[in-house]
């Protein structure tokens, strides 16, 4: 009965931890930082990646996550994410808006709009892009040809300057 007692303590003591990743491994996953000294950290065992569905979000080292143990085995957990910390600060403090942020990447949607905001440039890869909208006419770029209707430069003439800041390939 003490045995039983004893197992039921140690599963239910292992059941729910919560900790900063320490450990970050594309292929095994996260190892969290549950106790111990900075040189000696006391780790869990690896943790599969929480994503699911068609998204990968990566944990950041210091992050804090929970790790659930339903059978109280620490080798059989699931980690979630579990909230914000000095280390790793919520990107937003808007209520009304959703925000991702990452490597130098801000997209906040907010009131029916969404901004972009990088640290070096924005691609956009798609058969068709449509700027403010559907059906608006088209954008000629540098080397389309333009119609001159009248004056003495009438006739079909290629578009020679173009923005410093957009540019696209065909």
């Amino acid at each position: 009965m003490k045995a039983d007692l004893e197992m039921l303590k140690s599963a239910f003591g292992n059941a729910l931890k919560v900790g900063p990743v320490e450990v970050v491994d594309a292929q095994k996953g996260y190892r969290l930082r549950l106790g111990g000294t900075d040189e000696e950290p006391y780790l869990s065992p690896f943790y599969p990646h929480p994503e699911t569905g068609k998204t990968s979000i990566p944990l950041k080292k210091g992050q804090i996550v929970g790790v659930m143990n339903p059978s109280g085995d620490p080798r059989q957990g699931l980690v979630f994410r579990a909230g914000y910390s000095d280390g790793n600060p919520s990107p937003n403090n808007d209520m009304e808006a959703n925000v991702f942020e990452d490597a130098d990447v801000r997209i906040e949607v907010k009131g029916g709009v969404l901004h972009i905001t990088a640290g070096s440039h924005v691609v956009v890869n798609a058969p068709k892009v449509s700027l403010g909208g559907e059906g608006g006419p088209a954008v000629a770029r540098v080397g389309d040809k333009v119609n001159v209707g009248s004056g003495s430069s009438a006739g079909l003439w290629p578009i020679v300057e173009g923005s410093s800041t957009v540019s696209a390939v065909d």
